[in-house]
């Protein structure tokens, strides 16, 4: 078996071309994904003041025992979470309801932390059925680029939700996976609007979801998430999905290659293009079978160090997929 022979210099430059726009369709998701999550963002201010107002919270009685009325209000809305199926696991946020639950002494102090939590539970609630549907239509367009830059006449399959699933529930660049990292998110998101709550009581200012000292952690909050800057994006859900979208466009390519088929990974070469990525170019991968291969390795680029693999099959981690690497099919000639 031998391999067609592409000029590389013009491989480079059709690759920065294509680069430019392989990711427009991921961007748009993206910008829908931040329209869903600023308008649910919303919905959750109103209820944080809501509980705000209703509880009327001072720094005279926050640290006092509740009082009754205020303890069965409490039980009521536990009770109502467990018909909503938002006490399903052992999270931080199940134990502190069932705790508060089984207690008859409790300190308003932790009603405010659950309720507040429970605003950040309710918010995923709500987005989980719509996002996990923008982020499948985005995973599936790269599946079928994928078996299109394989086999342009045959029309592509479409993702399974399985494998889509599957994919999202492997550790990502953070070495969590999508939902440990909404879950560790929500405690720290919920932690940070308690502790705020509790530093106005002490200097006396009222709980206003829109002031400036609330407004600050919401929006750095949504940002960590989904920041778009003019035309640049970033977040969380960003790294997320070009990692997730990478790994698709791999199964898409095993769906229609044979066992022997290989693929060059070729590195578009720029400012922003990292060490990882310019390690690993022009090296051939088997799409299926063992692959030995060197590159840069590291949590950090401090710790970045060159580095020996010995993989099964074609594997695309998180650590190096980026906006400016792409996979070029090495076409085969019996």
């Amino acid at each position: 078996m031998r391999y067609i022979h592409v000029n590389q210099k013009y491989l480079k430059i059709l690759m920065k071309g294509f680069n430019m726009n392989i990711w427009d369709y991921h961007d748009t998701k993206m910008q829908e994904l931040k329209q869903l999550y600023n308008k649910i963002s919303k919905q959750t201010q109103n209820r944080l003041q809501e509980i705000f107002d209703t509880l009327n919270f001072t720094t005279e009685n926050i640290y006092n025992i509740a009082d009754n009325k205020t303890k069965k209000r409490i039980n009521t809305y536990i009770e109502q979470w467990k018909e909503q199926g938002l006490l399903k696991n052992n999270s931080y946020f199940t134990v502190l309801a069932n705790n508060i639950y089984k207690r008859t002494r409790v300190n308003n102090s932790e009603i405010l932390e659950l309720l507040i939590y429970s605003a950040y539970i309710e918010e995923q609630n709500k987005l989980e059925e719509q996002e996990k549907q923008i982020m499948y239509e985005d995973a599936n367009y790269y599946y079928e680029q994928g078996q299109q830059e394989v086999n342009k006449k045959k029309k592509p399959s479409i993702l399974a939700m399985a494998l889509f699933l599957a994919l999202l529930d492997q550790p990502n660049y953070s070495g969590f996976n999508w939902k440990q990292y909404i879950e560790a998110t929500i405690q720290y998101n919920a932690q940070q609007i308690y502790k705020q709550a509790i530093l106005n009581m002490q200097q006396q200012k009222d709980l206003e979801i829109d002031s400036n000292e609330f407004q600050t952690i919401i929006q750095r909050q949504n940002n960590q998430k989904i920041n778009i800057n003019n035309d640049k994006i970033s977040g969380a859900a960003d790294l997320q999905m070009i990692g997730l979208n990478n790994l698709a466009k791999v199964e898409g390519i095993k769906e229609v290659t044979e066992d022997n088929s290989k693929v060059r990974f070729v590195a578009v070469e720029d400012e922003s293009t990292t060490k990882m990525c310019q390690s690993l170019d022009e090296q051939i991968f088997n799409i299926k079978g063992y692959n030995e291969f060197t590159r840069y390795y590291g949590n950090t680029a401090k710790e970045l160090e060159l580095k020996k693999f010995k993989i099964y099959g074609l594997v695309l981690r998180y650590k190096y997929a980026s906006h400016n690497a792409g996979i070029i099919i090495i076409a085969e000639v019996h």
